[in-house]
């Protein structure tokens, strides 16, 4: 998972770290996607200017990258379960 995030990230032109946090959002759901995200913009910040910055930056990236890898994952196990029907 670490070497595909890693080339994923360099074709995409987001850092290896980003990349990897993003594809991580698989094995959580909304909840925890916003919540981590959100403290680890509280923890990051100074100030509530930067939080917001970063929240604009890292949230949208959280969430969108869960719903895809969760959809993802979830067409390929029902062509794997279709397959036993």
């Amino acid at each position: 998972m670490l070497i595909a995030n890693i080339l994923v990230g360099k074709l995409l032109k987001v850092s290896s770290y980003m990349a990897f946090a993003t594809s991580l959002t698989a094995l959580y759901g909304f909840l925890p996607n916003y919540v981590l995200t959100e403290e680890a913009a509280k923890a990051l910040a100074k100030t509530p200017e930067e939080k917001k910055f970063l929240m604009d930056e890292m949230l949208p990236q959280m969430i969108i990258g869960g719903f895809v890898t969760v959809t993802i994952t979830s067409v390929i196990v029902a062509g794997i379960f279709i397959n036993m029907l």
